[in-house]
């Protein structure tokens, strides 16, 4: 009358000459079990909050300094202009050798194109690691959820994030170590 269906777990058995001594485990056992280890790395709601508020007051800061850095290097570049067009000046009214005018000409160029690439640099940069910081937040935070969740390939996705192929069933238990960001 009523049918039952199972599923269960082993090893692959991929090595023909080797014969996996590790027994089978059931599917709704290893849901457990997984369930068990994303909670252990889930991060509570109110941490997260106040985390996300850190991660703002952080950004805000590294914005200020990146700021005053900016206006430092626009001044310098300011300078260097000025001494360019003196130098120019000088050039074009003939008190100045055509020799010097080339080296001085070339120093002054090379320093004002390397303080506009610092600029574009740290403005690309000063807010780079703060979007990933903030997605693993959110996915830290929403890892109970799924652990308590049904779907077991979500699950799957998130434990191949946190321990990658790191995973082991050992006398039908699973062990592993996490990768480096989550370890």
């Amino acid at each position: 009358g009523t049918q039952h269906f199972y599923t269960y777990y082993h090893c692959t058995k991929k090595r023909k000459n080797f014969k996996c001594p590790e027994p089978c485990i059931r599917q709704e056992e290893l849901d457990k079990q997984i369930s068990s280890l994303l909670q252990k790395f889930s991060l509570r709601s109110d941490w997260t909050e106040k985390l996300q508020i850190r991660l703002e007051n952080d950004k805000a800061k590294s914005t200020q300094s990146v700021s005053a850095f900016v206006q430092e290097a626009e001044v310098k570049i300011k300078v260097i202009s000025a001494k360019f067009q003196r130098l120019l000046d000088g050039y074009l009214e003939q008190d100045i050798d055509r020799e010097v005018y080339r080296e001085e000409k070339a120093k002054l160029l090379s320093e004002k194109k390397s303080l506009e690439e610092k600029i574009v640099r740290f403005e690309q940069k000063q807010n780079d690691w703060v979007e990933p910081m903030r997605k693993w937040l959110n996915y830290a935070q929403n890892l109970s959820k799924i652990a308590k969740d049904s779907s077991l390939l979500e699950k799957k996705v998130a434990v191949k994030e946190i321990f990658g192929s790191n995973l082991c069933l050992a006398s039908r238990a699973l062990c592993g170590e996490p990768q480096n960001e989550w370890a």
